[in-house]
């Protein structure tokens, strides 16, 4: 099927989208680092138990010592420091710099992928992946923050550009990983392994593993932390190495990065929020640049 990759890397910001409004829910009942540590804990779990139900203990069994190594080296810096470091943005920066910052993701897959992968892009995929990126930033932009301290900004600014290059880093080894012998779903599962242990460790590290607590107490919680995870850990980080595997890396990340394009609708539908022109035409922008990325 052409095309494949692509498809995937949308559906996947499409999770993500859906996964942002759970993510809000349930953050604002329990806190943000308790859920981000519940959820890939319970995303390991899911598919460890699928894996095991389906494949047995033998998840890649052409898998060599190099490919397990990579995956579990791509999902603690992916995963792992690369959430830590985007969640530190969010509490220094807000959601708007920081959804702003998360768009380098793309041009730093691109490059790393160049180097590791040998991935070269064309000059309409270039152009593509820039009118992408320009209408997303065009809407998170819409609104200017401010009452920031000079010290949180600098801080949440070097805070989320390393989001950023661990996301891209975690992508490209995914797909070195990968290579022709690891499946996507397991090799998810492998990425996870290393982004439970990396979050607990940090999460003990702080203090802060009893707050997990928090959602046997809340119902709503609960909920919003289930679907969250099953269309964010588990088959959105699923698609994500689908994508990646199917389709040059760059380009796959471009498209996932469409989230807060993607959003819009559900925040007008859901919240009953008010979409000014800018943010219609910067979403313009961005399907526009989407579609030079089919017609490359």
């Amino acid at each position: 099927m052409p095309f494949l990759g692509e498809i995937a890397a949308l559906v996947t910001a499409s999770f993500w989208a859906v996964v942002s409004m759970l993510f809000t829910v349930a953050a604002r009942r329990v806190g943000t680092l308790a859920l981000n540590q519940a959820r890939i804990t319970l995303a390991w779990i899911l598919l460890v138990t699928v894996l095991l139900l389906t494949r047995g203990v033998h998840w890649a069994p052409q898998a060599e010592t190099r490919n397990v190594v990579l995956l579990l080296v791509s999902g603690f810096v992916g995963l792992t420091l690369g959430d830590w470091a985007f969640f530190s943005a969010f509490v220094h920066v807000g959601p708007r710099i920081t959804t702003l910052l998360m768009t380098l993701a793309p041009p730093f897959t691109a490059v790393l992928a160049f180097f590791l992968l040998h991935e070269s892009l064309g000059p309409l995929a270039v152009l593509g992946m820039g009118v992408t990126l320009a209408g997303v930033a065009w809407v998170v932009l819409e609104q200017s923050p401010s009452g920031i301290a000079p010290g949180k900004r600098t801080r949440g600014l070097v805070m989320g550009v390393v989001g950023s290059l661990g996301q891209a880093l975690g992508l490209v080894l995914s797909k070195q990983g990968m290579g022709e012998v690891v499946d996507p779903f397991p090799a998810t599962a492998i990425r996870m392994t290393a982004a439970v242990v990396g979050i607990w460790i940090i999460a003990a590290a702080g203090r802060r593993s009893a707050r997990v607590t928090a959602f046997f107490q809340d119902r709503t919680a609960r909920w919003a932390l289930l679907g969250a995870t099953i269309l964010g850990p588990v088959l959105g980080v699923w698609l994500s190495l689908v994508a990646v595997r199917l389709t040059q890396a760059g380009i796959a990340a471009t498209l996932m990065a469409t989230t807060p394009v993607l959003i819009l609708p559900l925040v007008i539908f859901f919240q009953h929020e008010k979409v000014s022109p800018r943010a219609a035409a910067g979403a313009a922008v961005a399907v526009a640049g989407v579609a030079l990325l089919f017609l490359r």
